[in-house]
C-alpha cells in the first residue's frame, strides 16, 4: 500500500512548549498509522473477514482523497486564528486552523509558548559567530527565524491486544487512537514555497523573480499584446491566453521528489517542505560573558499565506467587473440619452427624428443638434444648416427639419450633451447623457451621442459634389 506523506514524518508531542530551534524531543509518533491511499478501495462481501489491513484500506482512500484534492488546488496556508506575538520573554502562537502543503489540517487548539531566551541561547550555542571587533566588544547580534507549523501525530488511549503466546515480542496492549496534532518550530530558513503555474503567474504580472524570468519569457510581452488589441476584444484574448499557458504549466507540473523516494510521490511537495509558515521574526541578542540577553523583537505576520473561502473569491472576482464595465466614479444624473435604434430619416432626407429615454426642457435643443456630411469625391465635410426643432410624444421624441437634404450620403448627427449650450432634460435638470447603456453623465457635465448614417441621394434633393 502507497503510504503518503510516511516517509520522513516528522515525529513530536506536539505539546504546547514546542521545540526551540528546529530539534524535535524524542517521542513516538504514528503518522504511518494514518493510512493514506486515494486509488485503492475496500471490496466487501458477505462473509468477508475483515483485518486491520481492510480498516486501514478503508480510512486510507477518503483520507487521501482529501489530501490529494486540499494539496493540489488549495495549496499551504493559514484558515483563521494562528496569530503570533510577544509577550514578555515569550513567543505566543494563538489557536487556529491551518492546511499544510500536504493537504492535511493542522489544527492548534490552544495557544502555544516558547521562551525567546531559551531559543536565542539555543541558537547562539549552535551557530558559529563571527569574532567581536576590539573597538565594539558587546555588538548586538540580530537572529532570523521562521515560526512553522507542522503535522504530527500522537498515539493515544491503549487498549488490550491479542497477541501469539509463542512470540516472545508480543505487545498486551496497543494504542486505539491517533491523534493529530500540531508542532510549532523556529526554523532557521522558511520552507521552498510551492508557487505553480509560472506562465500564467507571468500573464498576470505576479512574477515575484522579475518580467520574463519564468520558463516562457514570451509571457511578460503577452499583456502589452493583449493591451494593444480593439477593448471589445481584450478580455476573449486574454481568456484564451490564460487557458494555453495554463495548460501548459499542468503539463509540466509534477510532484517534488524527496532524495532516494524509489517511486514517484502524489502531492506536490515532500514533507520537509509541507510547513505552514506563521511569521518571520528578528531578534537582537546580545551575548555578554557567556549569557544571552534578548533586545528587540519584531514579529511579521505578513509573510504568511492565507486559503480563502471560494465564496469569498467569488465576490473578489466581481470587482475586476469595472474592468469590463467601465469604471464609475460617481452615480449617474439622470439626464436624458438617444434611443440608438430611434433614428429615422424622411422626406427626401429633409426630416430627421429620434427618440430619448426621459421628457428634454423646451428650448434647450435650439443649438444642441449638428449636421455634417462628408464628401465621396474629397471636398471635405459640409455643414447642414438646421431651420427648425420641435418636441413630440411629450418631449420623448425630437423632430428636426432642415432647410434641404444633407449635401453628402455620409451624414453624421451629433447631439450635444457638454459645451456652454447642451440639451438639458426637464426633470430632473440634467444634461444629455449620450447613448443609451453609456457611462454616467454628471449634473455639471454630460456626454455627447454621435449618430452616422449612409443616406440614399434622391432626385431634387441634396447638393450634388461639383
Amino acid at each position: 500500500m502507497t503510504m503518503l506523506g510516511a516517509g520522513d514524518a516528522p515525529g513530536g508531542c506536539g505539546c504546547s512548549e514546542g521545540s526551540v530551534g528546529g530539534s524535535v524531543p524524542p517521542c513516538p509518533t504514528s503518522v504511518e498509522d494514518l493510512a493514506v491511499n486515494p486509488f485503492l478501495a475496500l471490496r466487501v462481501a458477505f462473509g468477508m473477514l475483515l483485518g486491520e489491513d481492510d480498516f486501514r484500506v478503508l480510512m486510507g482512500n477518503p483520507r487521501g482523497k482529501q489530501m490529494l484534492h486540499s494539496a493540489w488546488l488549495h495549496g499551504a496556508g493559514v484558515v483563521w486564528g494562528l496569530g503570533v506575538g510577544q509577550d514578555g520573554d515569550e513567543l505566543r502562537v494563538a489557536p487556529g486552523l491551518a492546511v499544510d502543503g500536504l493537504g492535511r489540517e493542522l489544527g492548534l487548539e490552544a495557544s502555544w509558548c516558547l521562551s525567546l531566551s531559551a531559543w536565542a541561547a539555543d541558537r547562539v550555542a549552535h551557530e558559529p559567530q563571527q569574532p567581536a571587533s576590539p573597538e565594539c566588544p558587546g555588538e548586538p547580534r540580530k537572529l532570523t527565524g521562521w515560526v512553522v507549523a507542522e503535522f504530527t501525530a500522537l498515539p493515544d488511549r491503549p487498549v488490550p491486544a491479542l497477541a501469539d503466546p509463542c512470540d516472545v515480542t508480543r505487545r498486551h496492549d496497543d494504542f486505539s487512537r491517533v491523534v493529530e496534532s500540531v508542532r510549532l518550530s523556529i526554523r532557521p530558513a522558511a520552507p521552498a514555497p510551492w508557487r505553480p503555474f509560472p506562465r500564467v503567474r507571468g500573464l498576470l504580472g505576479l512574477d515575484e523573480t522579475g518580467p520574463g524570468a519564468g520558463p516562457d519569457r514570451a509571457a511578460a510581452e503577452l499583456p502589452a499584446e493583449i493591451a494593444e488589441a480593439p477593448p471589445h476584444e481584450r478580455a476573449l484574448r486574454l481568456l484564451h491566453t490564460f487557458r494555453r499557458l495554463a495548460a501548459e504549466d499542468a503539463r509540466q507540473a509534477a510532484p517534488r521528489c524527496a532524495e532516494g523516494d524509489a517511486c514517484p510521490p502524489l502531492l506536490p511537495v515532500t514533507e520537509e517542505h509541507a510547513g505552514v509558515v506563521l511569521a518571520k521574526l528578528s531578534v537582537d541578542v546580545l551575548v555578554s560573558d557567556g549569557t544571552v540577553q534578548v533586545g528587540a523583537v519584531t514579529v511579521d505576520q505578513d509573510v504568511r499565506t492565507v486559503i480563502l473561502p471560494t465564496t469569498t473569491v467569488q465576490e473578489l472576482v466581481c470587482g475586476l467587473a469595472p474592468a469590463l464595465l467601465g469604471q464609475t466614479s460617481q452615480p449617474d444624473a439622470g439626464g436624458p440619452r438617444l434611443e440608438p435604434g430611434s433614428v429615422r430619416w424622411s422626406r427626401g432626407n429633409t426630416c430627421l427624428s429620434f427618440c430619448v429615454t426621459a421628457p428634454l426642457a423646451d428650448g434647450s435643443l435650439d443649438r444642441s443638434i449638428e449636421i455634417h456630411s462628408l464628401s465621396d469625391h474629397g471636398y471635405g465635410w459640409s455643414t447642414d444648416e438646421v431651420r427648425s426643432v420641435r418636441l413630440t410624444d411629450g418631449g420623448l421624441r425630437v423632430v428636426v427639419d432642415l432647410d434641404q437634404a444633407p449635401a453628402y450620403e455620409l451624414v453624421r448627427v451629433r447631439i450635444r450633451g457638454t459645451g456652454p449650450t447642451p440639451c438639458y432634460g426637464r426633470e430632473p435638470k440634467a444634461p444629455f447623457a449620450g447613448l443609451r447603456g453609456g457611462p454616467p453623465g454628471t449634473r455639471e457635465e454630460g456626454h455627447d451621442a454621435v449618430v452616422t448614417a449612409q443616406l440614399t441621394r434622391t432626385d431634387g434633393a441634396g447638393r450634388a459634389d461639383a
